[in-house]
């Protein structure tokens, strides 16, 4: 069962925003780093400086923060990630090419490593394009030692750094989106044992409860009809008694194969109510295409009680149905349907049992249909 829309859209809302916050913390440090690097950088290259930070970087980063607000950003979001981060990246390199060539000037390259990480880990880049951060960078790097000795000596030992620091950061990466992944696959096997029943894996009642209030007002809202199918095992304590609990396990469990082979369809949603008891919300045509739903399952149940040593008994196992259907518009709630679908059950097991009993819309009792399958 997935979680609520507006949940889903509020969380993604409020990651957005989380995004936007650090993107904004980003260009405050970038800002802070400035107050920094000009004790540092000479004189003559202070305003150069200035407008290498205050006229491409930080404005980059007020891009990057902008398009955030773009409705469509978050499926162009990787690719504007590394566009970013991969300019921020190329944009000191060429500071440190004009601080060499112009002062002779070894302006510090660790501003490669800080973007590169804030990409990884902040931004959240994929792997991907992780990987791809890491290998442009590492060769423009090494392009640009190739052409300016920058750092004397230690030149080439400080490619050697960036790529390894780099490569360990991609691996982080790469290690951390597995661990997320595995993490998601857990918690979604955890929510699925938590929505199902654990003998027949239909939805149990908690679980079910929230899909048919989903159900009820997507039906609601498109104007079409609703059947709510309240069914309960007949005389299932008697056999079980007779056969022992595990033939009334895979009693329980056959009835709900039984479901899942007569509702079909992917919006019918089918639960288990507690013991013996049985429940489906499903779209239908008309009150006809419910009768023959019930039809088959009392019909099923009467051919397999031949088949399990339970044709000599007076009370052989059987099923009986009770289904509220109309228009979900006519109903105050899916629980109106729910305790009508009840009430129609009790009905059908008041009548006889092996029956089925069909209350439509503002229908008086007394004008229930109640059906006895031959």
């Amino acid at each position: 069962m997935k979680p609520p829309t507006r949940y889903l859209d509020a969380i993604a809302t409020k990651r957005m925003w989380v995004l936007r916050l650090s993107l904004l913390i980003g260009g405050v440090l970038i800002a802070l780093f400035m107050l920094g690097d000009l004790q540092l950088v000479p004189e003559a290259l202070t305003s150069l400086y200035v407008q290498n930070r205050a006229l491409l970087q930080l404005p980059l980063i007020a891009l990057v923060l902008l398009l955030t607000f773009h409705r469509r950003f978050p499926e162009f979001a990787q690719p504007i990630f590394f566009v970013g981060i991969l300019g921020l990246t190329y944009i000191n390199y060429a500071f440190i090419g004009l601080a060499w060539t112009r002062e002779g000037f070894s302006f510090p390259y660790e501003g490669t490593l800080l973007y590169a990480f804030f990409g990884y880990f902040v931004l959240g880049m994929t792997f991907r394009y992780a990987v791809a951060v890491m290998i442009l960078s590492t060769a423009g790097f090494l392009l640009l030692m190739v052409k300016y000795p920058v750092y004397g000596q230690y030149t080439f030992m400080n490619v050697g750094f960036v790529a390894g620091s780099l490569f360990i950061g991609v691996f982080a990466r790469y290690r951390l989106d597995s661990i997320l992944a595995q993490l998601s696959r857990s918690n979604e096997k955890l929510t699925g044992l938590s929505n199902q029943d654990a003998l027949t894996g239909l939805l149990n009642r908690r679980a079910f409860q929230n899909e048919s209030e989903r159900i009820f007002d997507l039906t609601r809202r498109s104007d079409q009809l609703l059947a709510v199918f309240m069914m309960d095992l007949d005389h299932f304590k008697q056999f079980n008694d007779r056969h022992g609990h595990q033939a009334g396990d895979e009693a329980i469990k056959w009835h709900a194969d039984l479901m899942r082979k007569v509702f079909q369809r992917k919006a019918d949603t089918l639960g288990r109510y507690g013991g013996e008891e049985f429940i489906a919300v499903v779209f239908t045509q008309s009150a006809e295409d419910a009768a023959a739903h019930a039809r088959r399952i009392i019909g099923e149940w009467r051919d397999k009680s031949q088949t399990i040593g339970d044709q000599s008994s007076a009370e052989p196992v059987g099923c009986s149905i009770g289904i509220c259907h109309g228009n979900a518009r006519n109903f105050a709630s899916v629980n109106d349907m729910i305790r009508i679908a009840d009430e129609a059950l009790y009905c059908a097991k008041e009548k006889g049992r092996g029956r089925f009993v069909i209350a439509g819309d503002d229908q008086p009792k007394d004008q229930w249909e109640i059906v006895t399958v031959p």
